[in-house]
């Protein structure tokens, strides 16, 4: 895969928007939408977003679209089931763990 360090950068960058969402979503529901929307976890959710997309234009642009895209996919799953359990005390399950299995074993056909 060409320009791994974007590749990298562009999947911490995702998790970590994912990661801030789900911070936004926890300051409770109490909270008005207004306060949501301008949450600065959200505001920070939308920026990392925004900034994993235009590393992604950059990245399909020098790979396969067939191999970048299922290789970040797989990589941010992967991440995020890990901080799932560390950050927020989501169970690992065997159901779960042989799911991300699959998807390595997949990813490993993918990428031969």
């Amino acid at each position: 895969m060409q320009q791994p360090t974007l590749v990298v950068l562009a999947i911490l960058l995702n998790v970590g928007a994912q990661v801030s969402i789900k911070f936004a979503g926890q300051q409770g529901p109490a909270q008005t939408l207004w306060g949501q929307l301008f949450s600065p976890w959200l505001v920070g959710a939308v920026a990392l977003y925004g900034l994993s997309f235009l590393l992604t234009v950059r990245i399909y642009a020098v790979n396969s679209l067939s191999v970048a895209a299922p290789f970040m996919a797989a990589c941010t799953f992967m991440l995020i089931y890990l901080l799932g359990y560390l950050l927020f005390s989501e169970p690992i399950t065997l159901a779960k763990s042989a799911g991300l299995g699959l998807i390595v074993i997949g990813m490993a056909l993918v990428l031969n």
